[in-house]
């Protein structure tokens, strides 16, 4: 994988778009201006054509791009390369800071503390995430069922389960309690654990501010992940905590408003504890702030409360355009965002590149 940097020719820029080019352009050799302006008419930056047919016309112009955000974000989040030492990246590392921090998130296996076969024996329901990598690719779900396990369609014997997890372990993974959805949100959310995006930015002061939430649910296809780009739903929060429309990914809108596998409605109703999944977001970028001006943080609904799942240094930028109706680049959010890019060292420009590798170590 690489990080893109295209450069469009000609004016068309929104003021969060011109502040990230003129940053480059003007510390940037004419060669790799060159490079990035033939990434750009190769159609490796702006709109694609998925995202001009679900954002409106009026969020694409005050709008970033999923082509552009990484190689933006590169520069607000100098800490997420090398890979390794990325706690929002390497997912080992991000659960043992978390539980250092003493922040609420699933029991997790460390065989510094336990055995798996001790730490398995008190657990029915697990979830086992590879490293490294996003939008719930490579996600297990694994449930107790009788003497055996179940795993999406297959039964597996605790042997046969424990020899798994030791492999998934061994590649870098994680393996953690499958937390309960709270009460509340289970006829909207069947098969995955909802999460609420809380997209922070660090402010003038340096303080995390949460600037944009969106609520993401499972469509009910059996997945043990809510991921949007998974078929799933994603809804707008209000400030109250009030839902309003629901779309679901690679489906468009969702009409009338119910959930497409129990009928549930969606649009209107009140999501519990928001001010508290919000108030985590904030407490676990004020951990992991070193290093990270923007995270997208996946906040679990849990019977519990709710549970820091994991958070992200690249945090996509459709889903939140999508359910404000707003580009990125407008309010607090894109203030923010220009603000960190004003003052970006001279050397972190000059060092970025049109193409740049990600580096594990």
């Amino acid at each position: 994988m690489f990080t893109l940097r295209a450069l469009p020719a000609g004016p068309g820029d929104n003021e969060l778009m011109a502040a990230y080019h003129r940053g480059l352009r003007s510390h940037w050799s004419l060669s790799r201006r060159v490079l990035a302006r033939l990434l750009a008419e190769a159609g490796q930056g702006g709109w694609s054509r998925a995202e001009r047919a679900m954002l409106s016309e009026a969020a694409r112009a005050q709008g970033l791009s999923m082509r552009d955000r990484k190689g933006l974000h590169r520069l607000l989040n100098p800490g997420a390369f090398p890979l390794a030492a990325n706690p929002l990246k390497n997912k080992r590392l991000f659960v043992r800071l978390v539980r250092e921090a003493g922040l609420p998130a699933p029991d997790s296996h460390d065989p510094e503390r336990e055995a798996l076969a001790q730490w398995l024996g008190r657990h029915h329901d697990i979830i086992a995430k590879p490293s490294y990598t996003s939008r719930g690719r490579g996600v297990e779900r694994f449930v107790r069922d009788g003497d055996r396990w179940r795993g999406g369609h297959r039964r597996l014997s605790e042997t046969a389960l424990l020899a798994r997890l030791h492999r998934q372990w061994a590649r870098g993974g994680v393996i953690q309690q499958r937390l309960a959805t709270h009460p509340a949100l289970e006829p909207v959310s069947p098969g995955a654990l909802p999460t609420l995006r809380v997209v922070t930015v660090l402010d003038e002061r340096g303080a995390p501010e949460a600037c944009a939430l969106a609520l993401r649910l499972s469509a009910g296809e059996g997945r043990p992940v809510d991921n949007f780009n998974a078929g799933n739903l994603v809804l707008a929060v209000d400030d109250a905590g009030r839902c309003g429309a629901a779309w679901r990914g690679g489906m468009g809108r969702v009409r009338p408003g119910r959930h497409p596998a129990t009928g549930a409605m969606l649009e209107g109703m009140m999501l519990p504890d928001r001010d508290a999944a919000e108030a985590l977001a904030l407490a676990a970028h004020r951990r992991f702030s070193e290093g990270f001006a923007v995270i997208g943080w996946d906040i679990g609904m849990t019977a519990q409360g709710p549970a820091l799942i994991e958070g992200n240094w690249n945090p996509g930028t459709d889903i939140v355009q999508l359910v404000s109706g707003r580009g990125v680049g407008t309010g607090r959010m894109g203030a923010l965002y220009r603000h960190h890019l004003d003052r970006l060292p001279d050397r972190r420009w000059r060092t970025a590149r049109a193409i740049e590798t990600e580096a594990r170590r």
